[in-house]
């Protein structure tokens, strides 16, 4: 008996530490980062299209500006900026011969595991802009728009130097390299932070969270 209160107790403290150790770098990338959520109305292709219209006009008109010195700021411009967002949005829309319109809003919302070029990003919790075209039931496109990661070479998000000095500067260096690294620990870590994140995201779903 007392074997199995030992093993249980030990199993306790680990489970407590995998979650710290997960709550810690997930932590650590929510005050650094603020993506950027655009998401369709449908799959179909037409509406998948205006989705990337609509992306290229957010960047080309207001990407500078939001991918501001520090994250606080650059959460400022986008709160000050939804209803610019949405304008944009809209004229693309409207242009294009759709009739339903954008809703554009910021906050902290469930993001599954996404690769770029030069990093990968557990899935699990980060503040960001979301931009929803109609009802929303498309497939999303994703980017960082703090530190400024929303700058395309052909169709893929790269790292670049900039941002990759604020990444640096700001991140703990174990996150740093959690998500820029591939190396045998690094992706178990990877793995350890994701896995505790979505069982988190599943159980508030099914709390109603």
């Amino acid at each position: 008996m007392n074997k199995l209160i030992g093993a249980f107790a030990v199993a306790l403290c680990l489970g407590m530490a995998i979650t710290a150790y997960s709550d810690n770098v997930q932590g650590d990338l929510q005050q650094n980062l603020i993506r950027l959520h655009i998401i369709a109305e449908s799959d179909s292709e037409e509406d998948q299209s205006v989705k990337l219209k609509v992306r290229d006009a957010v960047l080309k008109n207001v990407g500078d500006k939001l991918s501001a010195d520090g994250k606080d700021e650059c959460k400022e411009e986008i709160i000050n900026n939804l209803g610019e967002l949405e304008n944009i949005a809209d004229n693309i829309l409207k242009e294009n011969g759709f009739n339903y319109t954008s809703h554009a809003e910021y906050g902290k919302f469930y993001f599954p595991e996404k690769s770029y070029k030069s990093m990968t990003l557990p899935a699990g919790e980060y503040y960001g802009v979301r931009i929803v075209l109609g009802s929303g039931e498309g497939h999303n496109w994703w980017c960082v728009m703090y530190p400024p990661l929303c700058f395309k070479e052909g169709e893929e998000v790269t790292l670049s130097r900039e941002s990759e000095k604020i990444l640096r500067e700001k991140l703990d260096s174990d996150t740093y390299e959690i998500i820029t690294k591939k190396d045998n620990e690094v992706v178990v870590k990877f793995k350890i932070v994701e896995i505790v994140q979505e069982l988190k995201e599943k159980i508030s779903k099914k709390n109603g969270g």
